[in-house]
């Protein structure tokens, strides 16, 4: 901004509004800007955060054609985002009691939030800390709102209070699926057997005796089964208890995607979400999303796969007959067993693209002779077609194989810790890192650095 005296006063206010620059224009080293007028020119512009010491200094020694900041705004704080506050331990975990004498109750598992009917659930904490920003000019500058959360309700549940507040409608179990809240109500069975057939119960579930082989049980809670569970399916969404052990006669598959806890594990396919805790864990294929704790007297793992995403911890793994035992941790074992599908895509597609290339060979011999009838051309056509969509198939896979291989390495780490005695035959694997137990090892934790795996004491 230019002003009518022989001096050139330039006056500028950044694009946001929060700086003030001035240039002072003069081709006079003996020329003097006159302080008072020079402050009144720019207060025309500039209302707010204006540094009269600079000013003056650039007047004193003369800064000429130099564009100095001479005033700062005031910067907006935005709000910080709205929560919901839950009245109750959401990531409460399931630990059975471990007895001085290194055995396991069961009993004390305090897996359950009890809730009454009129019991605040949660609520909603509002966003607050905004304050307005000011321009140099002296304008406004308003802050960001923060984001106000909002309730999921599910069953047996109210908002009270304006909105605010998430409350009971019944007496039941209170658990966070999916976000949404809901106050479960328990399913109570005698046995899974042919007196009850399958069951799918949108609640918890408690079996006071056995699951018997064949027959499924599905609930949109958790399940806790006081006998056995022998070659059934068990699926939920929140944790499984099984106090007796499960004998899996390697047909039956136990999913949650809570926690799992139990006496043993034979024979049986795992999949469990969180953690998982049992006393044994024999010629099974286990899948966890977080950690495997093998606890008490045997703490016994062997045969079969086991994998975990953060940490293994057991006091024996494998046998004296060198069981073959695989362990694995370091990779998230969806990503493990997802990878494992791409390869052998990978390996079938790459097998189909040389036979159909072996064939179009032997056709193009046919075509350089002119020695090809019309049926062959066909074919020779139908080929070329099935080789592009092939070569397009594996150049897809081979993305998402690249793309899953580089999540598991950045998620490589986590550790196996065995108390007692690792014997040979057993193959432990940390991210994409192997190693082959080929003496028997006592007391040591296996872990992973700059690419290898290591052993420390435990």
């Amino acid at each position: 901004m230019k002003y009518g005296f022989e001096e050139k006063i330039f006056v500028e206010v950044s694009r946001n509004g929060l700086e003030g620059y001035l240039t002072l224009i003069s081709d006079d080293k003996d020329l003097n800007f006159d302080f008072n007028n020079t402050i009144s020119i720019i207060k025309e512009k500039i209302k707010l955060g204006l540094k009269s010491d600079i000013i003056k200094d650039m007047i004193d020694n003369k800064i000429y054609k130099e564009r100095v900041c001479i005033a700062e705004g005031v910067y907006p704080i935005n709000e910080k985002d709205g929560y919901v506050k839950y009245y109750f331990d959401k990531n409460k975990k399931l630990m059975p009691k471990i007895n001085e004498d290194g055995t396991v109750d069961y009993r004390e598992l305090d897996l359950v939030n009890n809730v009454s009917e009129g019991d605040i659930l949660a609520k909603i904490i509002l966003p607050s800390g905004g304050k307005e920003g000011l321009k140099v000019t002296g304008e406004k500058i308003p802050y960001r709102q923060g984001k106000t959360p909002f309730f999921k309700c599910g069953k047996n549940v109210k908002t009270a209070g304006k909105g605010l507040y998430l409350v009971s409608t019944h007496d039941g179990q209170v658990k966070l699926v999916d976000n949404k809240l809901n106050v479960l109500e328990v399913l109570e069975v005698s046995s899974v057997d042919n007196s009850t057939g399958n069951i799918d119960f949108n609640g918890s579930i408690i079996v006071k005796g056995n699951v018997i082989n064949g027959f499924k049980v599905k609930a949109d809670g958790d399940i806790e089964i006081l006998g056995v569970v022998e070659g059934a399916d068990i699926e939920c969404t929140g944790d499984i208890s099984v106090r007796q052990g499960i004998q899996g006669c390697n047909s039956g598959e136990i999913s949650s995607m809570g926690n799992i806890v139990t006496k043993f594990i034979e024979n049986s396919n795992i999949f469990c979400k969180r953690n998982l805790v049992a006393e044994a864990i024999m010629h099974s294929e286990v899948i966890c999303n977080n950690s495997v704790d093998i606890i008490g007297k045997r703490g016994l793992l062997v045969g079969g796969i086991c994998r975990a995403r953060k940490e293994i911890r057991a006091k024996t793994v494998g046998s004296r007959m060198a069981t073959s035992t695989i362990l694995e941790v370091g990779v998230e074992p969806e990503y493990k067993i997802k990878s494992n599908n791409l390869a052998e895509e990978i390996s079938t597609t790459k097998s189909n693209i040389s036979k159909v290339e072996k064939s179009l060979f032997t056709l193009e011999k046919l075509v350089n002779s002119n020695k090809i009838n019309e049926e062959k051309k066909q074919l020779y056509k139908k080929l070329e077609n099935t080789r592009r969509v092939l070569e397009m198939k594996l150049n897809k896979i081979n993305k998402e194989y690249t793309a899953v291989k580089s999540m598991m390495k950045d998620i490589s780490e986590g550790c196996i810790k065995v108390e007692g005695t690792v014997y040979p035959g057993v193959k432990i694997v940390i991210g994409d890192s192997t190693m082959f137990v080929r003496e028997e090892l006592k007391n040591c934790t296996f872990y992973k650095e700059e690419g290898e795996i290591k052993i420390a004491p435990y």
